[in-house]
């Protein structure tokens, strides 16, 4: 029985049966560009707007009470 290295397995030829996931060099080629995003979390929602976020947190608040 002959061994195959790991490294030229079938899984180097096809990622989730989607194909071969394109290098960034590739992309970047053909334009594409990568944008790191901030995302900030509420409540289990996420929002990548701070502004967002705050109203969110605001409306989970409780009520204030009136004397």
């Amino acid at each position: 029985m002959s061994q195959v290295p790991i490294s030229s397995s079938v899984s180097d030829n096809w990622e989730n049966e989607g194909g071969r996931v394109p290098s960034l060099s590739y992309a970047e080629s053909l334009g594409v560009t990568r944008v790191l995003t901030e995302t900030f979390r509420i409540g289990g929602y996420s929002y990548t707007s701070l502004a967002d976020a705050v109203a969110q947190a605001r409306r989970m608040q409780p009520p204030e009470r009136t004397a």
